[in-house]
């Protein structure tokens, strides 16, 4: 163990170097410091268990340090060594979670003694820390166990009732063999905004103290065991004996219970589907039924989904619930947001069924496909035009699975064709104003004045101009102008002042001014340079 005396006053530090009796302390080093740049110097460079610091030191104090501690190396404890008896000193000793709080002058005896508790206390800790970590250790390795079992079990059938033997044995702790259970599973759905995503064995552990102290009061012992990356699988043991009124009624309050927790306080929602009380043979097609229910949860709902109370809903013909034979044309159009509309209309409407909506949803992914390759088609577009980094097409082509991908890849392909149709039409626009600059030199042009002609806003008309021209406005404008006084000076004898008014400039100055910034010469120059050749 090792501890760093810190001090302004070098006799001082010698003092307590000296003084105290380390050896029988039982410290191996001790380092010295007489200001707090040199103390978090040697914190950084070596392992220091007690802080034997003064307060008052000359730019940062004792307190300031000891804050910086807490943050770096909370495990570190700190005894306060000072002859200044404030209380506003050990108010803030006492919140930053100081060990002891000692006035000097004091005897070695007593600063020794502070030293023995502190080391004694840190030496507590560690034996305390070493048990949880042995203890959470053995209880991760038991998760593991029973989830490598449960994988073990879904993929060879034949080993279904050894399987749940060993993970009974070792989630339960005590006999199992009249007990009765049934299944569910849990997914979780999506991630609370602004919240990051928990690591598995954590998230794992925290939902199922949270299991455990809703099933409690019904008699009923939860088994969470982890089956993938955020789906659980979860067994609902009751004693048969012992259960009294409905076991699955029981489960069903339970899992209602802890599904209105999860919405209050946890930083996710999820979807659980509970199955029947089985047999321990029927546990792998149970499980099946359960995974099919949740891949038809194409919705993304987050609720609690009971075997044999889905809610169906008559018969369906996709030819009657959707016009897909007219999407082609709605997306060639602009009006893909009724094919949107259409979809959504179907969807969201309330209690409804999960059957067959993985399957109707793979056919309208198939329709949406089959129209835009139509509008590709006219439009000669190429799937690399529309599809790379910010979203592949690889995603567009998989996004089948859940209404949430599908409706965002057919809301990116409607903004890439709206953003398309809306440049072509800016493009035309940015034509219609370099054809109005080019037929009116001899207007007094502005660039409001060519936005407003072309309906477009001023800014966002210069930033599209500049892009298709290379010029702003005001130089096109001014281009023009002196491309047509060229032509005239080389063959009219027009006089100079007439040709600015034809040219728009206004006085022969002005004119003459903007001529020889663009050219490097006079406009009479040029037209005796022109008219000699």
């Amino acid at each position: 163990m090792n501890v760093l005396v810190v001090d302004d006053q070098r006799e001082v530090v010698s003092g307590l170097m000296k003084g105290l009796h380390w050896k029988e302390l039982q410290i191996d080093a001790v380092y010295s410091a007489c200001c707090a740049e040199e103390a978090r110097n040697i914190f950084l460079s070596e392992q220091i268990d007690i802080l034997l610091c003064d307060i008052e030191m000359p730019g940062e104090n004792g307190l300031s340090l000891f804050r910086w501690v807490v943050q770096k190396f909370p495990q570190t404890e700190c005894i306060f060594l000072t002859s200044h008896a404030e209380f506003s000193y050990a108010k803030e000793a006492i919140s930053l979670g100081s060990f002891d709080y000692i006035l000097q002058p004091a005897r070695y005896e007593e600063i020794e003694a502070s030293i023995q508790r502190a080391r004694k206390q840190i030496l507590q800790k560690n034996d305390s820390q070493k048990l949880e970590k042995i203890a959470k250790d053995k209880e991760e390795l038991t998760d593991g166990l029973a989830s490598s079992y449960l994988i073990d079990l879904l993929y060879y059938h034949n080993k279904t009732n050894e399987n749940l033997d060993k993970i009974f044995s070792l989630k339960l702790k005590r006999p199992y063999q009249s007990m009765i259970f049934c299944i569910a599973l849990q997914q979780i759905i999506h991630w609370k905004p602004d919240y990051p995503e928990w690591e598995g064995s954590l998230l794992c552990r925290s939902i199922d103290n949270i299991l455990s102290e809703v099933f409690k009061p019904l008699y009923i012992e939860p088994i969470l065991l982890r089956y993938k990356r955020q789906h659980h699988v979860l067994l609902l043991c009751m004693d048969a004996e012992k259960s009294t009124g409905n076991p699955w009624a029981l489960c069903q309050m339970g899992l209602q219970q802890y599904h209105q927790f999860e919405k209050k306080y946890m930083d996710f929602d999820s979807a659980v589907y509970l199955g029947d009380f089985i047999q321990t043979e029927s546990f792998p097609a149970e499980f099946q039924t359960l995974s099919e229910m949740a891949r038809q949860n194409i919705m993304a709902r987050s609720e609690l989904f009971v075997k044999g109370q889905q809610r169906h809903i008559p018969a369906w013909d996709k030819q009657q619930l959707f016009a897909m034979e007219r999407w082609a044309d709605q997306l060639e159009q602009g009006h893909g947001d009724r094919i949107v509309k259409e979809i959504r209309n179907y969807y969201e409407k309330p209690n409804r069924s999960l059957e067959k909506d993985l399957v109707l949803l793979k056919e309208l992914h198939c329709g949406f496909t089959s129209a835009l390759v139509s509008v590709m088609q006219r439009r000669n577009l190429q799937y690399s035009q529309i599809f790379g980094n910010r979203y592949p097409l690889q995603r567009y082509m998989e996004a089948h699975d859940t209404y949430e991908h599908f409706m965002e890849a057919a809301e990116y392909v409607l903004a890439f064709l709206a953003d398309q149709e809306s440049s072509s039409m800016q493009e035309d626009q940015i034509d219609l104003a370099i054809r109005y600059i080019q037929e009116n030199p001899e207007k007094k042009l502005t660039r409001e004045e060519v936005a407003e002609y072309v309906h477009l806003n001023e800014d966002y008309f210069s930033r599209l101009f500049k892009e298709k021209t290379g010029y702003t406005v005001k130089d096109y404008i001014i281009k023009e102008k002196i491309k047509l006084a060229k032509e005239l000076l080389a063959t009219t004898n027009m006089s100079i002042s007439i040709i600015s008014l034809k040219t728009g400039f206004g006085n022969f100055s002005h004119f003459s001014r903007t001529f020889k910034k663009c050219e490097g010469i006079t406009p009479n120059d040029y037209r005796e340079r022109e008219q000699s050749l």
